[in-house]
């Protein structure tokens, strides 16, 4: 048996993520000597199958939030176990089990399923008893609540808060005190004596710098969040959120690796992720539109860079700039009455569209036309008006609207 385990623990809905992320390490380290450890909650036969076709070396543990309980002493519907599983799933809880893996391995990583590895994990072994990446100190403000409940314990003020996405653990946690049981009744006190969400790091948190124990502090590039800046250099990226690699079309965008690592998965055998993709609208589905849609928010953001200092009073320009309009909404009437801005062949005259009440349409078209040099008529409610009098047909418009 090799000496070193990567950990993973997912519902059996997940096990697409899981496969994805194991075929990102496969494709950097195609003959890194590890076992593969999965906690689920009932993977189907045909899907452990396509784990053993990726990665031969894999061992599939049951794990429920009944296990969890029993190893806290605690029920499985109290209410402090409940919240502490309430924005994921008792699966997150699985790395807590980490400890009871060194009686079979000198050392194991535990990876959560959003995770896209791209580069060799080899640097990231580099621990004598456990490694995580550091939260910022402001962390331990957010967290003040919850500390205050164990404010009579002595704790190390070097070991740091964490992000619980990437753990490393060795025997020298054993050596130094450390046990399944001492982090299982950090656990539970954990559960008796606050509400807290984030129970899987804080009870790892605890019980470092309760025991003193030395973390090993992983760069960001080990284990990187997705929407952090120098994501591009990261060896490991963390898709932290309700955002994944595969439901939002910006992130398939972004790492197309994710997607083939999928295929990948998918040829072995794997069930494939099936719900839905999100943020389309935004961000469009096809690379090809890509370039467009960046180009059309490029111009509109001009376009507003020259009105805003002039825009008249309860005049609110529609955040969504990617379109061949830009709508503006007028304060007090709904959205589906605004007025629009079209871009036209011609850059130096914009079009003006009034999404306005009938007879309120027909006084503005023929005021602005009346007012505002260079103005014409175009065809259904619509003007077309030089860019640099602009602000000047939108006041008269906002007039228009105002007097009724």
């Amino acid at each position: 048996m090799s000496e070193k385990a990567i950990v993973f623990g997912i519902t059996a809905d997940h096990a697409f993520a899981a496969g994805a992320l194991l075929a990102s390490i496969l494709k950097h380290d195609p003959d890194f000597d590890a076992t593969v450890v999965i906690f689920h909650d009932g993977l189907p036969e045909s899907q452990k199958a396509a784990f053993l076709c990726l990665w031969p070396r894999c061992q599939f543990r049951r794990f429920s939030l009944a296990d969890i309980a029993a190893r806290l002493g605690v029920a499985v519907d109290d209410a402090g176990l409940e919240l502490s599983v309430s924005r994921s799933s008792p699966l997150v809880l699985a790395k807590l089990e980490l400890p009871g893996l060194l009686d079979d391995f000198a050392q194991v990583l535990w990876l959560d399923a959003d995770i896209l590895v791209r580069g060799p994990l080899g640097p990231v072994w580099d621990f004598d008893c456990i490694a995580w990446r550091p939260l910022p100190q402001g962390a331990f403000q957010r967290r003040e609540k919850v500390l205050a409940a164990f404010a009579e314990w002595d704790r190390d003020p070097s070991v740091p808060l964490l992000n619980g996405g990437v753990i490393g653990l060795s025997r020298g946690f054993l050596k130094r005190g450390g046990s399944a049981r001492v982090l299982h009744d950090m656990a539970r006190e954990l559960v008796l004596r606050t509400q807290t969400t984030q129970l899987d790091e804080m009870s790892w948190y605890l019980t470092a710098a309760t025991l003193g124990l030395p973390v090993t502090p992983l760069p960001m590039r080990f284990n990187h969040p997705v929407g952090a800046r120098g994501v591009s250099d990261a060896v490991v990226v963390h898709a932290i959120g309700a955002y994944k690699f595969w439901n939002v079309t910006p992130l398939l965008q972004l790492f197309p690796d994710w997607s083939a690592h999928h295929a990948t998965w998918v040829a072995s055998g794997g069930a494939p992720y099936a719900g839905k993709v999100e943020l389309g609208e935004t961000h469009p589905a096809e690379i090809s539109d890509v370039l467009r849609f960046a180009e059309t928010r490029a111009y509109w953001l001009s376009v507003f860079d020259r009105l805003r200092a002039d825009l008249p009073p309860g005049m609110v320009v529609d955040l969504r700039h990617d379109q061949i309009f830009l709508r503006i909404f007028l304060h007090g009437r709904p959205a589906a009455q605004h007025l629009r801005l079209v871009r036209q062949t011609n850059l130096r005259r914009l079009g003006l569209e009034v999404h306005l009440p009938d007879a309120l349409t027909a006084r503005i078209l023929q005021t602005v036309c009346q007012t505002v040099p260079g103005a014409l008529r175009d065809k259904g409610p619509a003007l077309s008006v030089p860019t640099g009098h602009m602000t000047a047909a939108l006041a008269v418009a906002a007039t228009v609207v105002s007097n009724g």
